[in-house]
């Protein structure tokens, strides 16, 4: 059995799920961003290990965003400010005066934004695979033909969502057949088809 699934209320009246883990110093860990389901992560093995891991010695958080996983779905707001919120709320919640803080992909703009706006109550900053200007990002070239691609796929989501997430299959490199399928799987429950596009697209989510 896994942590026990908690919810947190943003400003703008979002609710924002999460769990805790382990006992010490807090370790906020920010979403997986397209594929985050903080229920679905408990049943794969290799997303056990990766927060066992992290919580040794330590209190480990982790939530999800709005629009994704357990966390309130009918949005529209993906701007960095409502971001920002839903790390607030948990943190707010939880009573965390001070906490390291791990963004990672595309929360980290979310994290560094919030750190500097908050710069007391962060610890520790630790950025893994992101960009500090999601500008700058948003206007590399493999980031528009993604666009594009998403933007073409989007009607084909809506009617053939099963399909489009068993497909993660057939594009990864990594692991066994079942991993594969249990990722497929994470993605499909982490958000409706209609937000796919919102939370991987929208303009919204690269404005800094």
């Amino acid at each position: 059995m896994g942590p026990r699934i908690q919810y947190a209320q943003t400003a703008d009246g979002v609710s924002i799920a999460f769990w805790t883990l382990g006992d010490g110093g807090p370790f906020v860990h920010m979403p997986w961003f397209r594929s985050s389901h903080i229920q679905v992560e408990g049943e794969i093995a290799e997303y056990r290990q990766w927060y066992e891991e992290l919580c040794r010695n330590k209190q480990l958080v982790r939530y999800d965003g709005r629009g994704i996983g357990m966390s309130d779905r009918d949005v529209s707001d993906f701007s960095l400010d409502a971001l920002v919120a839903d790390l607030a709320a948990v943190v707010d919640r939880l009573e965390l005066d001070r906490f390291a803080l791990f963004g990672l992909l595309h929360t980290g703009p979310v994290a560094i934004a919030y750190a500097a706006r908050h710069p007391g109550r962060v610890s520790h900053l630790i950025l893994w695979c992101t960009y500090a200007r999601s500008s700058d990002y948003a206007r590399s070239s493999q980031v528009r033909a993604t666009r594009g691609l998403m933007e073409q796929l989007e009607h084909v989501t809506r009617k053939r969502w099963r399909t489009f997430g068993l497909a993660g299959q057939r594009v990864s490199p990594r692991g066994s057949s079942p991993a594969l399928y249990a990722r497929a799987s994470l993605l499909r429950r982490s958000k409706r088809s209609s937000a796919l596009t919102k939370t991987s697209t929208s303009r919204a989510c690269f404005r800094s």
